[in-house]
């Protein structure tokens, strides 16, 4: 088993952030960026610090559809390696005062312009982008719920750290084009979700390990590799709602069915507790100003709300 660093709400506070642009200068994000990182729960450096989780516990993505029953799972929050070489990770993130519609605001939200990007995450968040920004908006007539349907965003991020920051493509999808249930999702406490797949490419693929990167890009510099598929659902607790979230690494899908596809030599442990490590701090983060940031906007997504222009090579 491999052995991690014991980490702290103070270890991650002391995480260098990425550099504010000029162009965000004045923005409203930037107060948020300049907040100390919100504290992660007990619960979660629990999990992060007491290693990995048993894998016979752990959801497989076959079971997908099981997170829109009511109730609590065998694992809420930890990671492991699983019996065929990839990585699970779950994690539970109370966002006090949150609506559901909350989330699908701020998947469409966010990516049209990078600041709120690097204001969600400073410590990992570098910049983002659409390519047809104008889908997001409250004028293209689609409901939240629906909008990221289909549509990619692309983002520059780190995983490990912001020296080793780097492409991917985030890829959303309908809950019938990833076969879930349907009846479950109509039944279901859950009354927000987001499928999404994971895809890195260029620099990106450091997130694999360095000697893998390297490896990868000799054979085919233009190589895209999948690296995981992920499950949001947002459910109403008292007091707001309850993020719970699954992450499958090594995992994609197609047509509705599941597939690994991981590089040789990865080490599913190590990777599945750095991205155990990424989102608690990442979802901790985003509740502490979500619905604040709501009610600034109203809840609303105006073509003004594109700050700045997106073209394809943006990043």
């Amino acid at each position: 088993m491999a052995h991690f660093p014991k980490l702290t709400n103070e270890d991650f506070k002391t995480y260098p952030k990425t550099e504010w642009k000029e162009e965000w200068k004045g923005s409203p994000w930037e107060e948020i960026f300049n907040r100390p990182l919100a504290d992660v729960s007990q619960e979660q450096l629990d999990a992060l610090n007491n290693g990995p989780c048993n894998p016979q516990l752990a959801m497989p993505i076959e079971n997908r559809s099981d997170l829109f029953l009511p109730g609590e799972q065998s694992v809420e929050i930890g990671y492991c390696a699983m019996p065929d070489g990839t990585g699970f990770v779950a994690n539970r993130t109370f966002f006090p005062n949150a609506t559901p519609e909350m989330l699908d605001w701020w998947m469409n939200f966010h990516p049209l312009s990078g600041e709120r990007l690097a204001a969600w995450l400073p410590n990992a968040h570098l910049d983002c982008y659409v390519r047809e920004p104008y889908l997001h908006c409250d004028e293209s007539g689609f409901s939240l719920a629906t909008r990221n349907w289909g549509k990619e965003h692309m983002a520059s991020e780190g995983l490990t750290s912001l020296e080793e920051s780097g492409l991917c493509r985030l890829k959303f999808y309908s809950p019938q084009d990833v076969g879930l249930d349907m009846i479950k999702i109509a039944l279901s406490p859950v009354k927000a979700h987001a499928f999404l797949s994971v895809v890195f490419f260029g620099d990106g693929l450091v997130m694999f390990g360095e000697e893998q990167a390297k490896e990868i890009l000799a054979k085919d510099p233009n190589a895209q590799i999948p690296f995981n598929c992920l499950l949001h659902t947002f459910r109403p607790v008292p007091g707001g709602c309850e993020l719970r979230s699954r992450f499958w690494i090594g995992k994609g899908i197609k047509n509705g069915v599941p597939y690994t596809t991981l590089p040789k030599g990865m080490d599913a442990e190590a990777i599945s507790w750095v991205m155990l490590r990424h989102t608690i701090q990442e979802m901790s983060n985003l509740a502490s100003f979500l619905p604040e940031m709501y009610n600034k906007y109203e809840g609303k997504i105006l073509l003004k709300d594109i700050v700045a222009p997106q073209p394809e090579n943006a990043i």
